[in-house]
């Protein structure tokens, strides 16, 4: 604070109190960092507040955001001193859609300048989460193309050369003060509360003389001359900006003979025919450098877009400590790289007003605009599990199925939660079995899985996908999918299906055909009109009638006979006596297929159970309904028994 302190005291700059926000603070103290406080190190975007020049004509917002018509070529160039983060993804993908969106080329650099902090496994995960998040380059280091190489580690020579060049034109000098000189002198200027820029020292050094102390072996740094005034760049989202200052004389190569970033990133930048620079408006403050940099050069300057920068809710930039930075936590939790990218699109950028949030990458692709927003963006993953879930809808409305999505976060995962499920119901003794849940299902519910999930591995896998499909929709939660759904994948203990009949007294309250009618009797009627849908080979049957029959039992051979079967029961209000509204034969058709859980509709659920365990299923609802009637009559309770309900033994229930 005592730096602060001084910095405030400066005859001649404006008080603290005059900077109202925090962001605008942030940009004050930023903007004025290079001569006035070195030991302010925080900077971020806010610095437009007061860098962007007043009275610039405003141009009109369409043409402000509309792309060129030309090929775009533009770059992602992070460096491997850490790993890829939600920001630098962002960055990555913006920088990705404006080179797709107008045919252009998207180049991935390396810039490993700084040795010093280079980690070791930083270039390989950066080139690994890149692809898991599907971004292409079409250039880089592992690729190639007509400008490399991609990494600045093996461009030493051309960054050499471009230097010198700036030397020999005057525009450059040799530096051949240490670092710790340059730190005492820092340290004084603070303390006195001077400017910390550098003095200029060794500017005025003739060429011959640095040429020669440089030939005998003397350690130096190359700073760019700068200009004494501020300069104007051009930004597409601010349009002008200026700092308040001018710049110091800047080191463009370090006495370790690598280039610095300002410098490295220039050159590359021409060499590689980057025509656009979308980056973090942190470094908006420092493209005035850049701009110099080309001016010395004669070059003309890529476009730039600065965007805004990603904080939490209490406006601190995003750190590791913060959920959801770090690659590895999308992961980890199963949210597939298209809803990541989805969710970073919309962090500072925004379409066209009522087109959808969700979209595909190639949707992002034909949408893409300059429509940046500025200021700060406050990061929230509320609308994340939004767009994880429309992304699962859309993985399975896709035609042909992308089986490796599929598989890694969908397919795979449940199988996995059934396998576990069923090693848990192995492995937990009878006396414990009753308390036990795993995946919030309790094991006492289910009976064994059903068949198709227990055949070959293709086979599980189709079934898996046909049930993920049944469903109504498909939550990140795929516990909670399973535990809803879970007569889908198990069948249903005799148990279960009685508890859920006592639970359900609608059921006896039920008439066929406007008569009443036992639950048997109605269960009978249910099996015998479904039973004529296709005829069932049973276990004897041939591969090809199996087959067959699979093909037959179809949603659109089951609908009419369920309407038209459901249609013919009503059920009433035990209390009251008053009809249920709705078709009653849903009831008992719930009750038989799924013990009475909510779910899919249920002509979508008998075809995916097939017509063996969907027969099987009613046969055994309806034999329950019978033997609690014949208790009732053998305890003394009113009602007879129909007598074809009684005696029925149809071969298709034998089948059973």
């Amino acid at each position: 604070m005592r730096g602060i302190g001084l910095l405030l005291r400066r005859p001649g700059c404006p008080s603290l109190a005059s900077v109202s926000s925090l962001s605008s603070r942030r940009l004050w103290f930023s903007s004025t960092r290079s001569t006035l406080c070195p030991h302010q190190t925080q900077v971020t975007q806010q610095q437009q507040g007061e860098g962007v020049l007043k009275g610039s004509k405003k141009r009109q917002a369409e043409d402000k955001w509309k792309l060129p018509n030309s090929p775009c070529r533009t770059r992602f160039a992070p460096s491997p001193t850490g790993y890829l983060h939600l920001g630098s993804l962002r960055t990555a993908l913006f920088n990705y859609l404006l080179a797709k969106a107008t045919g252009g080329q998207f180049i991935l650099r390396i810039e490993d300048t700084d040795q010093t902090r280079l980690v070791h496994d930083a270039e390989q995960r950066l080139f690994d989460d890149l692809r898991w998040a599907g971004l292409s380059w079409d250039e880089g280091p592992d690729v190639q193309g007509p400008y490399g190489p991609y990494r600045q580690s093996e461009r030493l020579l051309l960054y050499d050369e471009h230097a010198n060049q700036l030397i020999r034109e005057g525009k450059a000098y040799r530096c051949f003060c240490s670092p710790e000189n340059l730190e005492r002198h820092k340290q004084a200027a603070h303390e006195s509360g001077e400017s910390t820029a550098y003095p200029g020292t060794c500017r005025n050094v003739s060429l011959e003389e640095s040429d020669d102390r440089a030939a005998k072996g003397e350690k130096y740094a190359v700073r760019f001359k700068s200009s004494d005034k501020p300069i104007i760049i051009e930004d597409i989202l601010y349009t002008r900006y200026r700092k308040r200052e001018p710049e110091e004389d800047f080191i463009i190569r370090k006495r370790d003979g690598f280039p610095t970033y300002h410098f490295a990133n220039i050159v590359d930048d021409r060499a590689m025919k980057i025509t656009h620079v979308i980056r973090g408006a942190e470094w908006l403050i420092s493209t005035p450098k850049h701009v110099e940099l080309y001016n010395a050069f004669g070059w003309e300057p890529p476009k730039f877009a600065h965007v805004g920068l990603l904080v939490d809710k209490e406006r601190q930039k995003l750190s590791k400590r913060h959920k959801g930075v770090d690659m590895s936590w999308y992961k980890d939790n199963q949210i597939p790289p298209e809803a990541l990218l989805n969710f970073a699109v919309l962090l500072g950028w925004s379409q066209k007003s009522g087109e959808p949030d969700f979209m595909t990458l190639q949707d992002m692709v034909d949408r893409f605009s300059f429509k940046f927003s500025k200021g700060d963006i406050v990061v929230s993953f509320d609308k994340l599990p939004y767009l994880h879930e429309k992304h699962f809808e859309h993985l399975l409305r896709q035609e042909p199925p992308n089986l490796p999505r599929l598989q890694s976060y969908l397919i795979n995962p449940i199988r996995d939660m059934i396998t576990a499920v069923e090693d848990a119901r192995a492995e937990t003794p009878k006396g414990a079995l009753e308390e036990t849940t795993l995946h919030n299902i309790p094991l006492p519910s289910l009976a064994s899985p059903v068949p198709q999930t227990q055949e070959s591995p293709a086979s599980a896998q189709d079934y898996i996908l046909r049930a993920l499909r049944t469903a109504k929709s498909i939550k990140p939660d795929l516990e909670l999918f399973l535990s809803q759904n879970r007569y889908a994948f198990w069948t249903i203990p005799p148990s279960v299906l009685s508890k859920n009949f006592d639970e359900t007294p609608s059921l006896q309250h039920a008439k066929l055909d406007g008569e009443e009618a036992r639950p048997s009797v109605v269960m009978r009627f249910i099996v015998e009109q479904l039973s004529d849908i296709v005829s069932s080979k049973g276990e004897e049957g041939s591969p090809e009638e199996k087959k067959a029959e699979a093909e037959e039992w179809t949603a659109e051979r089951i609908k009419p006979v369920v309407d038209a079967t459901v249609k013919a029961v009503s059920v009433s209000d035990p209390e009251t006596g008053e009809p249920i509204k709705g078709a009653g034969g849903y009831k008992f058709l719930r009750w038989a297929l799924l013990a009475g859980d909510h779910g899919p509709g249920l002509v979508s659920v008998m075809e995916l159970l097939g017509r063996k365990e969907t027969m099987k299923r009613l046969i055994t609802s309806y034999k329950i309904a019978l033997e609690k009637e014949k208790a009732e009559n053998e305890g003394g309770g009113s009602g007879t028994m129909d007598a074809v309900a009684t005696g029925l033994g149809l071969a298709l229930f034998d089948l059973f």
